[in-house]
Order: C-alpha cells, then sequence, then structure tokens
C-alpha cells in the first residue's frame, strides 16, 4: 500500500470530477482497472489534502429522477459528443448539424444501476486499500438539456421547466429552458422510489427530488450530491438577464416573492433529504449580479446552512476569456463564508463537448489556475484564508480519454500557486458588503440599480487591469479588533459608497482618519461620508458627457477614443449605475479635496473623480469614482454589450486613481482595442508576487510602487525616473523582492544567483539574489521575515560586505546612494 505523504499545510480535500465515458466496459475488472488509473493519475495532487473525492457525472441527474429501485435497470447516460435534447437549441438549425449529440464510440457500454454501484464501491475501495486514502463520491444534477437526452425532463414531465412569478411564467428566449426548482409536478402513475404509485398532483419539484435522493444516495453508495450551472438558484443562469432584468428595466419583479421561491426549493429538499450534503456550481455571475438579476438569497442558504461551501470560481473564463467576471464571481461568493473554507474549481477537460480546455482554450497557459488562486478572503483576525478544496473539472475528455499529459502539466502549476499562496492583504482589498446587498434588495426593489452597478463596476475594472485579488466581507471586517485593522495599514480598502450609511459610515470615517487608505465607487448617500470626501449633491444628470481627466493614462499609439480636445467621451445609463450623475465638490476652497476628473453635459459639470487627505488624518487618504457602466441595451445576451469604442469605461479610472497611493500601474498599447493585461498582486512571505495574463501579447506593462520600481526575478527593465517597462510573459507569475529608486537610467538585470558561503554563513547559504548596474540607487530589500528577524541577511556591493545596522525599517531593509552590482543572500 502506498503511503501518501502530507504537506505541512494540506488541503482539505481534492475533487476530481469525471463522466462514465472512460468505462467502456462494465466487467468487473475494466471498472477497476479505470478507476486505479485515474486515482494514480492524480496522485501528486491528492498527496495535497486529508481526503479525495470524485464527482460522478452520469447523465444530467435524470438517473435520479426516473430512479425505482431497481438495480438491474438500464441508465440512459451521457454518452454523447455535442448537445443532447438538440430541439431547445436555436442555433442548431438542421437535422444535419454536427453539432448535435453523438455517441462517442460506435458501440457505447451498456450500464445498469448495479453497475453504477460498483463503479461507485469500485473507487472507495481502491482508494483505501492501493492508495490508503479516504474517498468519497458525489452524485450530479443538471438543471439543463444539453448533457443527456431525457424523457422524464422533455416529455413526461416538461412542466418542470416552467417558472411561474407573480402569476406568470416568465421566461427570456423561448427555446432554452431548464428545470425550475420551484416548479409542481403534474400526476403521473409511474413507480418511483420515492413514489411507488406515481407522482400525485401538485407535488413540489424540491420535494420529489429529495425524497428520490434520499433514496438513491445511499443505494447506490453517494456520498453528496452536486447541483450544477445555477440550479435551485436562478431560473437563468447562463445570461446576466433575468426573472428582475431584463435589459431594459430593473425592479421587474418583488424581491420578497422571488426570493422566497428560491428558498422554498431549499427547505423542502432539506426537509426530505438532510443527511446528504449539498454542493452547488452556482451561476456565471456575482452576488451582487444576482441579486440584482434573480434576487438570489445567498445570505439565507450559507446562515442556514443548505450548502457548505460557496459556489467555486466559474469555469466560464476559459469559453469566453472574461476572467474579471470570473475573479469577481469568486470574490463576491466567498466573501462570506457558510462553514470552515471554500472551493477552487479548475477547468481541465470537458466530457461532453469537442473542446478541452487546458489544450483548445488555455493553450497549455496556466492563467486560470494562477491568476484565481491569487484570490484569497481576510477573515476577523485579519489572517488570510485560500481555498482549502481543489476540484478539476474533469479528469477524463469527451472521448473518454484519461490523458496523463494533463494531471503532469497541470499539477505543478497548481502546488506552485499554492505555495505561494497570500498570507497578507495585495494592495487593494474588496471591502464586500455581502450582507448590506440583500438587505438593499429586500428594502426596495427601486435599489436593484445599485446592486447591479456594485458587482459589474469591479468586474470591468479588473478586465482593465486593477489588481484586485484580496476580499474582505464587511461582516469580518466591523468585527476586527485593533490588531486585526493594524493587519489592513499596508492595502487600499476598494468599497461601493451606496451602502455606507449611520454607524457603519462612522466606522469607515474612523478607519481613514486612523491612517487607513480606502477608494470608494459609486453614489454617495450618508452625509457624513460626504463630508469626508467633501461632496455635494445636485440634480442628477445622464446621458451624453465629455470627460476630463488629469491623472496619467495609458500609452496608446491610436488614441480614437479621445475626442478631439484629448478628452474621453461617456455615456451614462442611470438604471443600471446606481442613478444619475449627480456629485459636485461641496467646499471649492478645500485645498485638501484635488478633483482628477471631472464630465460635463452642455457647460454644467460633475465631478467624477476625487482624493481627500487631511495631515491630522496620520497617513490616511479617502479617493472615490463615480463610475458610470458602458453597457448598451442589445437584447437577450450571455454578456453585456460594450458601447461603441469613442465611450471610455470608466472603470479604468481607478487603476489609474492607484497613482495618488503611490502605485503606478500603466499599460502600453497599440490601439484602444487592445484588451488590457490583467495584474494581480500577491504577497507571500513578505515578497511581492505579480500574477497575471495578456490576452494581447503586444501590450507592456509600465510599473513604480511606493518604494519604487520593482526588480523582478529573472527580468531586465531599463530604470530611471518614473516608471519602468517590464516586457512579461503572456502568462506571468513572478517574484519581486527589491525595489529601485533612482534618476539616471540604467538597464538593471534582477536574477537567481549560486548560493554560496559568506562570511556570516560558512555553509550553504538558503538563496542568493544578484541585481546588476545600479547608479546611485534607493533599494529597498524585503527578505523573508523569519531571515530577515534572525538577522541572517546579508548584503555584498561588489566585494564589500554592508554594513546593515540601522538600515531596516519594520519589514525591509532600505539602502541608499548604491552603484554597482549587489549580490543579497539569507
Amino acid at each position: 500500500m502506498t503511503t501518501i505523504v502530507k504537506p505541512k499545510h494540506p488541503l482539505q480535500r481534492v475533487s476530481l470530477e469525471m463522466s462514465l465515458k472512460p468505462f467502456k466496459s462494465m466487467a468487473p475488472e475494466a471498472i477497476e482497472a479505470v478507476c486505479t488509473e485515474a486515482i494514480r493519475q492524480w496522485l501528486p495532487l491528492i498527496g495535497m489534502a486529508d481526503s479525495c473525492s470524485v464527482l460522478l457525472w452520469v447523465a444530467d441527474g435524470s438517473e435520479i429522477l426516473v430512479w425505482d429501485g431497481d438495480l438491474q435497470r438500464e441508465i440512459e447516460w451521457a454518452r454523447y459528443i455535442g448537445y443532447a435534447n438538440e430541439q431547445f437549441f436555436a442555433q442548431l438549425k438542421e437535422d444535419s448539424d454536427p453539432r448535435i449529440g453523438q455517441p462517442y464510440l460506435s458501440e457505447t457500454a451498456t450500464i445498469t444501476y448495479g453497475d453504477l454501484q460498483f463503479i461507485i464501491a469500485a473507487f472507495k475501495r481502491i482508494a483505501t486499500d492501493r492508495y490508503g486514502i479516504r474517498m468519497e463520491v458525489g452524485a450530479t444534477f443538471d438543471a439543463g438539456p444539453e448533457f443527456a437526452y431525457s424523457d422524464f425532463k422533455y416529455k413526461d414531465h416538461p412542466e418542470i421547466n416552467l417558472a411561474e412569478v407573480n402569476g406568470q411564467f416568465i421566461s427570456l428566449k423561448a427555446d432554452y429552458t431548464v428545470v425550475c426548482g420551484w416548479s409542481k409536478l403534474k400526476e403521473d402513475h409511474v413507480d418511483y422510489a420515492a413514489y411507488p404509485g406515481g407522482i400525485p398532483e401538485g407535488t413540489p419539484f424540491g420535494e420529489f427530488l429529495g425524497r428520490q435522493c434520499a433514496s438513491f444516495l445511499p443505494a447506490l453508495g453517494f456520498d453528496y450530491i452536486w447541483f450544477s450551472n445555477g440550479f435551485a438558484l436562478s431560473y437563468f443562469p447562463w445570461t446576466y438577464l433575468g426573472a428582475n432584468y431584463d435589459g431594459k428595466q430593473l425592479g421587474l419583479v418583488q424581491y420578497e416573492e422571488l426570493s422566497t421561491k428560491t428558498l422554498s426549493f431549499w427547505e423542502i429538499f432539506k426537509q426530505e433529504c438532510p443527511n446528504y450534503r449539498t454542493e452547488i456550481r452556482g451561476t456565471n455571475y456575482g452576488t451582487g449580479m444576482d441579486l440584482a438579476k434573480d434576487c438570489i438569497p445567498l445570505l439565507d442558504l450559507y446562515e442556514r446552512k443548505y450548502v457548505e461551501f460557496p459556489p467555486p470560481n466559474s469555469p466560464w473564463g476559459a469559453l469566453n476569456y472574461d476572467f474579471g467576471l470570473e475573479l469577481t464571481g469568486y470574490m463576491s461568493r466567498i466573501a462570506m463564508l457558510p462553514s470552515q473554507t471554500y472551493l477552487f474549481r479548475f477547468y481541465a477537460n470537458d466530457p461532453w463537448f469537442w473542446q478541452n480546455p487546458w489544450w483548445d482554450l488555455y493553450d497549455r497557459e496556466p492563467h486560470d489556475i494562477y491568476c484565481p488562486l491569487t484570490v484569497a478572503r481576510v477573515n476577523t483576525e485579519g489572517e488570510l484564508e485560500s481555498p482549502g478544496i481543489v476540484q478539476i473539472l474533469t479528469i477524463d475528455s469527451e472521448k473518454g480519454e484519461l490523458d496523463e499529459d494533463i494531471p503532469m502539466e497541470v499539477i505543478p502549476h497548481i502546488k506552485k500557486a499554492f505555495k505561494d499562496a497570500p498570507d497578507q492583504p495585495g494592495i487593494v482589498t474588496w471591502l464586500y458588503p455581502f450582507r448590506e446587498l440583500h438587505e438593499t434588495m429586500a428594502e426596495s426593489d427601486e435599489q436593484s440599480s445599485d446592486a447591479f452597478f456594485h458587482d459589474w463596476f469591479v468586474r470591468n475594472a479588473i478586465n482593465q487591469g486593477l489588481p484586485l485579488n484580496t476580499v474582505v466581507s464587511t461582516d469580518d471586517f466591523f468585527a476586527m479588533n485593533d490588531d486585526a485593522v493594524h493587519k489592513l495599514q499596508d492595502t487600499i480598502l476598494f468599497t461601493a459608497a451606496f451602502w455606507i450609511k449611520g454607524e457603519k459610515a462612522l466606522r469607515i470615517i474612523e478607519y481613514v482618519r486612523n491612517g487607513g487608505k480606502i477608494i470608494l465607487y459609486g453614489r454617495v448617500k450618508d452625509p457624513e461620508l460626504r463630508k469626508l470626501l467633501n461632496l455635494g449633491n445636485e440634480h442628477e444628470l445622464e446621458g451624453d458627457f465629455s470627460v476630463s481627466l488629469t491623472l496619467p493614462r495609458d500609452t496608446i499609439k491610436n488614441e480614437e477614443q479621445l475626442s478631439g480636445d484629448g478628452n474621453y467621451s461617456l455615456y451614462h445609463h442611470s438604471h443600471i449605475s446606481g442613478g444619475g450623475l449627480s456629485e459636485v465638490v461641496e467646499d471649492q476652497a478645500d485645498l485638501n479635496t484635488f478633483v482628477h476628473a471631472s464630465v460635463n453635459q452642455l457647460g454644467v459639470e460633475r465631478v467624477f473623480t476625487l482624493t481627500r487627505a487631511l495631515p491630522e488624518w496620520n497617513g490616511g487618504k479617502a479617493g472615490w469614482v463615480r463610475g458610470s457602466l458602458p453597457f448598451q441595451t442589445a437584447g437577450v445576451t450571455h454578456l453585456p454589450v460594450r458601447q461603441e469604442q469613442e465611450f471610455v469605461d470608466s472603470s479604468l479610472f481607478v487603476r489609474y486613481l492607484l497613482q495618488q497611493f503611490g502605485y503606478s500601474l500603466y499599460q502600453t498599447k497599440e490601439d484602444a482595442a487592445s484588451e488590457s493585461a490583467l495584474l494581480f498582486i500577491t504577497r507571500n512571505d513578505n515578497a511581492f508576487i505579480l500574477t497575471g495574463c495578456k490576452q494581447d501579447t503586444s501590450v507592456g506593462l509600465q510599473l513604480q510602487f511606493p518604494d519604487g520600481a520593482p526588480l523582478i526575478v529573472g527580468q531586465t527593465a531599463m530604470i530611471g525616473a518614473g516608471t519602468a517597462a517590464y516586457a512579461l510573459d503572456r502568462t506571468f507569475h513572478d517574484e519581486c523582492r527589491l525595489f529601485v529608486k533612482q534618476q539616471q537610467t540604467s538597464r538593471i538585470t534582477c536574477r537567481e544567483n549560486q548560493p554560496v558561503p559568506t562570511r556570516k554563513k560558512r555553509s550553504r547559504t538558503f538563496r542568493t539574489i544578484s541585481v546588476y548596474n545600479l547608479v546611485e540607487a534607493d533599494l529597498t530589500i524585503y527578505p523573508p521575515l523569519a531571515q530577515l528577524q534572525a538577522g541572517n541577511v546579508e548584503v555584498k556591493l561588489g566585494e564589500q560586505d554592508l554594513d546593515l545596522t540601522g538600515k531596516v525599517i519594520g519589514n525591509r531593509i532600505r539602502l541608499t546612494q548604491i552603484s554597482g552590482n549587489v549580490d543579497i543572500s539569507w
């Protein structure tokens, strides 16, 4: 028996998703061979965790719906490549369309419930007996039509695909429908395991599914169930529109009615199936987005313990490259936790369709590993928490292949990302009003605009290069003691202003006046918060504006997006952007208020971006960007449609505003259509880890931090006064422990060097980093904290050992007027 060596900080679980396609024969020895190989390939990842699970994609969950207790009964399973139930996809216009589901083999295996029971038992037995692993197996339920053919869903009981709200059935598209959690079943007289005489008229779907699961899961040997693709949350999981937003108007339904309908499924399902945990994939969107469009009461699901984990990061970014949406949704859902940890999910293969992301969508680039794993949540103690569960979607391809090259290539990146996991906040931390967003929606349907704007603005900002990858909930922030709050001293809080009122506004104001840094966005309602920012209100405006921006901006060789006078144009839709533009500077004579952007409509001006800091705030500073969503009305689409290029995406101004807080993070582009590079900055053992990806590899980065230009290990940059330019890889995950300020420009190289003995350390040093070609430079060094505190850091200038007495300031070493080559070792 092989013993798995556990790392110092193990994951709680590794979950391997898998279809039945690799099981090409139901012979016991063939089944056991597949189970053995599946586990073997992923052993290096499983070895990072306390336990393992296999999440089995049998069909689409219809195998649960039609379960009658007969183990000899054949299962209709997901044996196809392409779209099943093709009549529900308008894009498939002809019967000969090659995208219609076809069997993945000329002869596929006949699988019974008994065979499935054997597969589950084989996985658990082999995991324990051969590998010493504790394994669970999960069942799956998907609400859509694409995975497997289902007579129950679409012939016998199509009524479960109808969603009723306020006495009317709601719909956005006539063709594509999904199972509605609060639907009711019509009577039938078919025998089911939980309904041996048939289904009574008007049976709630949650009751039926719950009772069937309570029979099916233990009989087959399953340990939990996974609800996929927004099931039991949203009737519109694939579009940014929903029951409460049709693309033209928000507030179409009452929050209480729709959220109650959603909760009704969970209440009755959990009553009928109380002994099995339910894990959820969630929608493709964020908490605020889902609240605005579908009134999804995620807070209730968490607090009532209906779900044990938040939904993981969506795999949709691999399909549409909208990684800002992926990370926004991820952070918004892990800001609060229903229990102790959360999931990271990686989309390696697709067992239903023709794409296998690692090869076909990512091009073997690991950006969708490193970027989401820069994300961490801050708890009440001010400590950072990374995901405790890694889930792989899936370990097999649409052809039933278990390709060993994928785990061999993917696992090292996952291990590296966890080794570099954040241990203190990044330079920007999203203060997420998880509770307040729910309260806002419950208070008034008219406030849907604030919830909609809240997440979508941040999605845009991340896609524009905002380094936002740390999140803290308002619940945790307001529960922090002074020691915990102190751990936020090196980060800039980032949050919407609409929810900050009353006592919470006073707490935020106190935080800033005691030295905290914050950037607010959106409309400011609280009078005390307006005083802090020196903002007043006039009548609201919307529509066309010219924008005057005084902040430095990205370098774009073709500036077509600017008007003739060098300013931006902006079109503001009030219904999706938290109302109209109404803010003005209250006290024009205040010398501590700096306006960085304003908008003008026919001679009427509104302030759009500002910062304010008073000397008595002990280094505290407040910034504000009003913000506007650059979306246009476009009918029924999955994602919002961008306005014409002439109109600016004002979320870009948040990154520009960081310059006022000491971080110049600019990009060089060929033209305005070039996609911004994603950039995330994490802290690990006192280092700065720069992570990101570039859809457009012609885009360059120009960076400067408060300590100067970063010296990235393994990189060369021309560094002088101002920002330094960097030519980073398409996917980058690079370490920085050194920063340089110098006036004369020189070509500076930073590289790993051989760890040789020193005068202080006769034995081999742990590490040496060398820097070449400094010119009268101020050099700031961030060594590992343990090495710094133990006095093990040595700096050699040429052949001279530098005396570091008095040079250690907090968590860094500061050296001045350094020329030539330097070796730093510890």
